[in-house]
C-alpha cells in the first residue's frame, strides 16, 4: 500500500473504495470464479481472483488448506479466502469485525501479514491514514483459527517509537528462533527486532534493508540467501500505476542486499531504479505488493495483485511460479511479465504463456 507525500486530504473511504471496494462490483468477493472456468485440471488462468484482495498475503495450514487475507475493502476490515489448491477461492469473511481503536482518525487498515506464531495465527497489520505522516503504526490481531474472527492485540509500534516514518507494510520473520519485523514505504524499508512474543519491539535494534519510494517488503530464504522482493512506482491508480516488483539479496538476514548489478538496495532512491522481477504489461497492469509461499513439490509461489487488467479496472489477485536461474537469481512468471496461464500448483511441471 502506498503512502504519498501530498495525499493527506484524501479520505480513507474514498481510497479503499477505489483501490479495492470498487472491484468487487455486483459479484462481490465470495468466489473467484476465474481459474475455474477452464475443465484442465493441469492449468490455471491469471488473474486467479478474487476481486479486491490488494496487497495480499497468504498462509498455508497443516491440512493443505491455502488461506489469503487482503487491505481493507468498503466492505470488510481484512477480507478472508480459501482455496485447496492457491487457485481457486471461497470467500470467507472479514478478519476483523470493526475497526481498531488505538487511533481516533480516519486510518484505514492495510497491508496485512499473516503467519502462524506461538500457537496462534497472527495479523500484523498497517494502520495509517492515506499520504500520512501521522504517526501511522503496525499493529496485531490473533486467533485461534486461520478463518478468525481475529482479536485486536492494539499497536506494536508506531512512527514515533521508532523513528523512520510510514511504519506499514509488515512482513513477520523468525530468525534462529528471533523474531523480527520487517516494514517501510517510501521512505525506506527497515526491520526491528520483537521480543520472544512477537507482541512489541525490542528498542536499538532497527536496521536499514533499501531506500526510498519501495515498499511491501518481503523476505525469502533459499539457495543460501535472504531474497527481498519489494514494490516500487505507483500503486493505486488503476490504469495508469506504474507498479511493478524488484528483488535484492544478502547471505545475512540483516543485509547488505545488493541486485543484480551489484548495487546496494539502501543506495537506491528512486522508482524503478533497481533490477525488475515483475512488470506490468498492457493486459496487467501494475503488479506488486507480493508475499510467496512454497508447495509440497518444494517450489516457490509468488502470490500479488495486478491494479487493473485489460478489461477491468481495480485490483485483483493473481499467482506465478517463482523459478531460479543458473545464478540463483528469482525468475517470475514468463520470464518477468504476469502469465496469462500457467501449470497449476503441486503438479510437479511448469510451463507459463
Amino acid at each position: 500500500m502506498a503512502e504519498w507525500r501530498g495525499c493527506n486530504t484524501v479520505s480513507r473511504r474514498s481510497v479503499l473504495q477505489t483501490i479495492g471496494g470498487s472491484a468487487l462490483g455486483a459479484a462481490g468477493i465470495r468466489t473467484s470464479g476465474l481459474a475455474a472456468g477452464d475443465p484442465n485440471p493441469n492449468h490455471y488462468h491469471n488473474p486467479t481472483g478474487p476481486f479486491g484482495f490488494g496487497d495480499a498475503t497468504v498462509v498455508r495450514t497443516a491440512d493443505g488448506t491455502y488461506y489469503v487475507y487482503g487491505t481493507e475493502t468498503s466492505e470488510d476490515v481484512i477480507p478472508i479466502a480459501r482455496s485447496s489448491d492457491l487457485v481457486n477461492w471461497t470467500y470467507i469473511g472479514a478478519a476483523l469485525q470493526s475497526q481498531p481503536d488505538w487511533r481516533n482518525d480516519d486510518a484505514g487498515v492495510w497491508a496485512p501479514d499473516i503467519s502462524y506464531y506461538d500457537g496462534e495465527y497472527r495479523i500484523y497489520y498497517s494502520y495509517s491514514e492515506w499520504g500520512s505522516t501521522n504517526n501511522p503504526g503496525i499493529g496485531l490481531a490473533t486467533s485461534d483459527t486461520p478463518d478468525g474472527p481475529f482479536t485486536d492485540q492494539g499497536p506494536v509500534f508506531r512512527e514515533n517509537d521508532l523513528g523512520p516514518t510510514n511504519c506499514i507494510d509488515a512482513d513477520f520473520n523468525v530468525i534462529d528462533g528471533t523474531p523480527y519485523l520487517i516494514w517501510g514505504s517510501w521512505y525506506g524499508i527497515y526491520g526491528v527486532e520483537l521480543t520472544e512474543d512477537g507482541r512489541e519491539y525490542v528498542p536499538g535494534t532497527t536496521f536499514q534493508l533499501a531506500g526510498d519510494r519501495r515498499e511491501g517488503g518481503m523476505i525469502l530464504a533459499e539457495n543460501g540467501y535472504y531474497y527481498l522482493f519489494y514494490s516500487t512506482g505507483h500503486c493505486c491508480q488503476g490504469y495508469d500505476s506504474t507498479y511493478g516488483v524488484e528483488v535484492g539479496r544478502s547471505e545475512s538476514f540483516f543485509g547488505p542486499y545488493y541486485n543484480q548489478n551489484g548495487t546496494d538496495l539502501r543506495e537506491l532512491n528512486e522508482h524503478h531504479s533497481g533490477v525488475a522481477v515483475l512488470s506490468g504489461t498492457n493486459q496487467f497492469i501494475g503488479p506488486g505488493h507480493n508475499t510467496a509461499i512454497q508447495d509440497d513439490d518444494g517450489d516457490w509461489w509468488m502470490v500479488y495483485h495486478v491494479e487493473a487488467t485489460e478489461s477491468r479496472e481495480g485490483r485483483i489477485l493473481m499467482v506465478d511460479r517463482i523459478r531460479w536461474d543458473s545464478n540463483d537469481w528469482p525468475v517470475v512468471a514468463c520470464n518477468g511479465v504476469p502469465s496469462t496461464q500457467s501449470s497449476m500448483p503441486h503438479s510437479g511441471i511448469y510451463y507459463c504463456r
